[in-house]
C-alpha cells in the first residue's frame, strides 16, 4: 500500500506541475491554454524541470510513511 500511495502522489505532482507550467506559458504568450499545454517549448521545459518536484514529493512521502 505504501508504494501505491507514493506512486499516486508522484503522478499527481507530475500532472499538477505540467498544468502549472502550461498556465505560466499561457499567461506569457498569445496561445490558448490547450495550445500552450501541447506546445513543444512547454513540453521541453516540462521534461527538463517537471520531474524535480515529483522526486521531492516522492522522497518526502517515502520518509514519512516509514
Amino acid at each position: 500500500m505504501k508504494s501505491t500511495k507514493i506512486m499516486l502522489a508522484v503522478l499527481a505532482t507530475i500532472l499538477i506541475t505540467w498544468c502549472v507550467i502550461g498556465l505560466i506559458g499561457w499567461m506569457l504568450s498569445d496561445l490558448s491554454y490547450k495550445e500552450c499545454m501541447t506546445n513543444g517549448g512547454t513540453l521541453f521545459f516540462f521534461i527538463l524541470f517537471g520531474w524535480i518536484p515529483a522526486i521531492i514529493v516522492g522522497a518526502d512521502l517515502d520518509k514519512s510513511l516509514e
